[in-house]
């Protein structure tokens, strides 16, 4: 469908260098675009952060820290320093 609608010089001239970057036309990056939005506002595009599984191994966290507070955790990554035994 062929449609026009006014867009600001300086938009447009940011989405003609992204779609020269990205090789593609500016037709096809718009499409892109619109589409992103229709989806993010039918609740298809959740802006949730969720972090990606970077575990090492198997069987999840050990014993030792089975229930164990952010305290602890931290004290067993980062040890407090040893002071310096006074000579």
């Amino acid at each position: 469908m062929k449609t026009s609608m006014d867009i600001a010089e300086p938009l447009w001239s940011e989405v003609k260098q992204l779609a020269r970057q990205r090789g593609t036309t500016t037709k096809s990056l718009v499409e892109q675009a619109l589409s992103r939005l229709l989806a993010e506002a039918a609740g298809e595009g959740s802006t949730t952060f969720r972090l990606r599984d970077v575990s090492f191994g198997t069987g999840g966290v050990t014993a030792e820290f089975a229930g164990a507070g952010w305290e602890q955790l931290r004290d067993a990554i980062y040890p407090s320093p040893v002071e310096p035994q006074p000579r």
